[in-house]
């Protein structure tokens, strides 16, 4: 069999435009979160204030996140991506006018995530839908894996710039910063040719929705990967977020410092591992790949938080965010393989709609916890559930499997 280079990327143009607007217009979003939750809490008057304003970012995947894979599977992708851009640009630049004009409001700051993030469940399938479009098969692998090493760069890197500005600038230059960067993306979109059929037909939700079910019905493995992701979140999202923070103060007395260096290696491991990853070219086993890297996932960050020292829990780190790649990577090469083109955009918001729901429950389940046993035993707790889960998951896997051998 014919093995593929990383080289032969660059031969795909409109692959390249794809992945420098998402890098740009994913480094602008993420910027704009942690300035979010920086003024959750600065200017709010309550905690319970504050945490209404966060949600504000999360509410819209509970309310679209299925919708905008419909629409993003009917629609012309283009025409999405540019709306995206177009959207959060005049909505940043109105925060910027609203703080010039010293007229800012949290609740002003709160809705316009709200709009933004709702823009981006539209954008987030459509944008990972032209992957697959803007590529030959053969090189799905390591075009997702580059995807996924772009994402992560950004998801970390922009946390750091974004502590910088907060640090260094005014709130309006800030805004005006994030404002440039979802306009300066449509150079690529402009240059950006997708295919696209025009669907005259009045778009039916429920009907387009209804018939994503019913190819999940068909696949059985896929849809259970998915739901099992969902649920391992659910046990691993809220210790990473409240239980590493207090190891980080309490046990390597760093503070947010050492919380902030554990994340980043956590996504330098991501990027590793989808290198790699890349480079093996798997076509098969998708689903024991997701469940085996859940499993090291989150014994990995039960070793991070188990860790006496800093050091140690950096080393362990960096393998966590490798094993987290056995998840991402496989996961999406398993829909685009196995999803026709026409529901792929709802799929993956399937995938995303599932994830937070896990990830909306987590901070929850982990203060429960946390309060119950502690916060060493809360990490042992985390990791056996998520044995037991991927591997009830398997089980029913092969049982599947072994139905279809005896049909």
């Amino acid at each position: 069999m014919k093995t593929t280079s990383y080289k032969e990327l660059l031969k795909y143009n409109h692959y390249i435009f794809v992945l420098v607007l998402n890098m740009l217009s994913g480094f602008g979003f993420v910027i704009f979160q942690v300035v979010l939750y920086w003024l959750a809490y600065k200017m709010s008057d309550s905690t319970l204030q504050a945490a209404i304003v966060v949600q504000s970012s999360a509410v819209p995947y509970l309310l679209f996140g299925l919708i905008g894979g419909v629409y993003a599977d009917s629609w012309n992708k283009k025409k999405i991506i540019i709306w995206n851009q177009i959207g959060t640009g005049i909505i940043t630049l109105s925060i910027f006018v609203s703080f010039m004009l010293h007229i800012e409001s949290i609740w002003y700051i709160a809705i316009a995530s709200f709009l933004i993030v709702t823009f981006r469940c539209f954008y987030s399938p459509a944008i990972r839908s032209l992957v697959s479009i803007t590529l030959p098969e053969t090189l799905w692998p390591k075009g997702n894996s580059i995807f996924q090493l772009i994402l992560q760069l950004s998801r970390s890197l922009a946390p750091v710039i974004g502590g910088i500005l907060l640090a260094t600038f005014s709130m309006e230059s800030i805004f005006f910063f994030i404002c440039i960067f979802s306009l300066f993306p449509l150079v690529f979109v402009i240059s950006l040719k997708v295919e696209w059929e025009k669907n005259s037909n009045k778009i039916r939700v429920l009907k387009e929705l209804q018939g994503m079910f019913t190819l999940l019905q068909t696949k059985r493995i896929m849809f259970l990967s998915i739901v099992s992701f969902g649920v391992v979140l659910l046990f691993f999202t809220g210790m990473e977020r409240l239980g590493l923070p207090i190891i980080s103060d309490q046990q390597w007395q760093m503070g947010a410092k050492g919380f902030s260096l554990i994340l980043t290696l956590f996504a330098a491991g991501n990027a590793i591992g989808a290198i790699l990853l890349g480079k093996m070219e798997i076509k098969s086993n998708y689903p024991q790949f997701i469940m085996i890297g859940c499993i090291l996932w989150g014994f990995g960050l039960m070793g991070v938080g188990l860790s006496p020292t800093i050091l140690i829990a950096a080393l362990i780190a960096l393998f966590t965010g490798v094993a987290e790649s056995f998840i991402d990577l496989p996961m999406v090469l398993m829909i685009q393989k196995y999803t026709p083109e026409e529901q792929l955009g709802k799929v993956f918001s399937a995938l995303s709609t599932i994830a937070f729901i896990g990830e909306a429950g987590a901070s929850f389940l982990a203060a429960f916890m946390i309060d119950w046993t502690g916060i060493n035993y809360s990490f042992v707790i985390m990791a056996i559930s998520i044995l037991l889960i991927c591997s009830l998951s398997l089980f029913f896997m092969f049982s599947i499997r072994n139905e279809r051998v005896g049909e």
